[in-house]
């Protein structure tokens, strides 16, 4: 415990959180963090009396800067000033994270390599809807735009090893987001992540939590969205095309018109639609990226062209109503597949 810091992002905390200190310091912890992100005057006694337990040490935003910034801000502690700290264990200020939980998650960091969470079990009948349906949410939703599959996407327990402390810094995000954004960042970083199963407590339905879970969950529906868009935007531009060859080329070429509209237009969409998803959706990708998409590219449209075939075939109607459904389809798959193959970073090599 001598080697682990205890890291508290504490914004307008209540006695929960003094009683959380008290708890860890008893059980033996001998150094806890804790950052005041711009709580305010009212707040200053807490943090003060806090202060004066000589295992703990208080940091002071002048402003409220957001969960992320005030993690960030004690890393750049411990890293400066802090060489003898090995691992640190964030925990929520709202004492919802027990004693026994965080000694657990530390024991656990000797069997396992990377990032330890703590997960609750969001399916108890106590735990209130607006937590239940947020995590739900989050993690469906985390797990297909990411590929990363987490219990509780949204857990504040978490334990992190030194050398991780430099990477941790390097993540976007100031807020709620900050959380959301490190979990991500785990797959390219090539990080592995162990749950530990942990007690779900929430005092007073969860109010005194500052977490909004459909406002940070958008920082996930963004990466999907863009490339919806994205996907939106090339099938304009693809339309559009098309249409101003066939007016070009109609009169001069009756016979191939629609074939040669139909490539000269699809290719040129397409280099578009993966250039966008290069640079704004995914933001990744090698040097073989583009002969990988456009193999996706045939593949897909080969089964589209398959498939609407044979259904129609079959059901004798509806050939617009089967291409819908087959193409939205396949729309969710080759985001996957760009996500898992297309634009996959190369794991780097960690000694």
């Amino acid at each position: 415990m001598d080697t682990t810091c205890i890291l508290i992002a504490a914004y307008k905390p209540e006695q929960s959180c003094r009683t959380t200190i008290e708890e860890l310091v008893e059980v033996g912890f001998t150094s806890i963090l804790v950052v005041d992100d711009g709580s305010g005057q009212d707040y200053q006694p807490f943090f003060h009396s806090i202060g004066e337990l000589p295992e703990v040490k208080v940091l002071s935003h002048a402003a409220n800067q957001g969960k992320g910034r005030a993690i960030k801000t004690a890393i750049h502690y411990i890293l400066n000033d802090c060489p003898h700290i090995q691992k640190i264990i964030t925990v929520d200020a709202d004492g919802q994270h027990l004693t026994k939980d965080i000694c657990n998650l530390l024991k656990s960091s000797f069997e396992y390599n990377g990032i330890g969470l703590g997960v609750r079990d969001f399916d108890q009948k106590h735990v209130p809807f607006r937590s239940r349906f947020g995590n739900k949410l989050t993690r469906n939703l985390f797990r297909y735009t990411t590929g990363i599959g987490i219990t509780d996407t949204q857990t504040g327990l978490r334990l992190f090893l030194r050398k991780q402390l430099p990477w941790l810094l390097s993540i976007k995000g100031e807020a709620f987001d900050y959380e959301l954004n490190m979990l991500a960042a785990t797959k390219d970083e090539g990080i592995p992540i162990y749950e530990v199963e942990i007690e779900t407590v929430y005092t007073n339905n969860n109010e005194s939590s500052h977490f909004q879970p459909i406002k940070s969950s958008m920082k996930i529906y963004q990466v999907f969205l863009k490339f919806a868009l994205s996907g939106v935007a090339s099938f304009g531009l693809d339309m559009a095309l098309f249409a101003l060859f066939i007016w070009l080329w109609k009169d001069n070429a009756p016979e191939l018109y629609i074939v040669i509209a139909t490539i000269i237009a699809r290719v040129i969409s397409g280099t578009f639609n993966y250039i966008i998803n290069r640079k704004k959706v995914f933001k990744k990708g090698d040097e073989r990226s583009f002969i990988k998409y456009v193999i996706l590219a045939v593949i897909i449209m080969v089964l589209s062209a398959s498939l609407v075939h044979g259904a129609y075939h079959l059901l004798g109607k509806g050939e617009i109503v089967i291409k819908g459904i087959v193409d939205s389809l396949l729309f969710l798959v080759g985001f996957v597949i760009q996500r898992e193959w297309v634009f996959k970073k190369k794991k780097p090599k960690h000694n």
